[in-house]
């Protein structure tokens, strides 16, 4: 049987590609989507010789109207140890560092409404025994950990996502976070 294969122009000028007198199509994930839109950011945060359960990069969401939706993150310590992801809310965020938000829309202008840290000092999850944890994951010494969480942790205005590190480290702990944000 021989393919009929045709396109058909829309009323944006885009085609749709008819084949066999079906539809073809091409979905996008609500990330995907967020990328092209401009609405997807990494925040990379390095933090040397950080003390055990120290909070190594915390990010929250300071947009009134978008919920901040975490992607995934990449975490990677030079000691072994276990990650606490954590949430909390209403904290003042401090820390060392600033670190801002890369929209990864390179054409993109449009900045993230978010305020991040390493070493992130505002909360006190550690000191609530983690009240807000997410997940515990176990970390290897220098060896990346992708933690893929496809938008499950949804930060509303001043609502911060963080990750602690129960070993610490003594030359460098990365942690970096990819979202988007998502009009509500």
């Amino acid at each position: 049987m021989a393919e009929d294969i045709h396109g058909i122009a829309g009323a944006s000028g885009q085609t749709a590609l008819v084949k066999d007198g079906g539809l073809q199509v091409n979905p996008r994930t609500d990330f995907e989507q967020a990328v092209l839109d401009g609405r997807a950011f990494a925040w990379a945060g390095l933090t040397k010789d950080a003390t055990a359960h120290d909070t190594v990069l915390g990010l929250e969401n300071n947009s009134s109207t978008d919920v901040l939706k975490i992607h995934k993150m990449i975490i990677t310590s030079d000691l072994a140890g276990q990650a606490q992801v954590f949430t909390t809310s209403g904290i003042t965020m401090a820390g060392t560092t600033a670190v801002v938000g890369v929209n990864l829309n390179r054409a993109s202008g449009r900045a993230a409404n978010a305020t991040a840290y390493t070493d992130e000092t505002g909360n006190t999850e550690q000191g609530s025994s983690y009240a807000g944890k997410v997940l515990t994951r176990v970390v290897a010494d220098t060896v990346p950990t992708e933690i893929m969480f496809d938008g499950a942790i949804a930060l509303a205005t001043d609502h911060m996502v963080g990750v602690d590190l129960t070993s610490g480290s003594t030359a460098g702990a990365t942690v970096t976070i990819i979202g988007w944000f998502e009009p509500q």
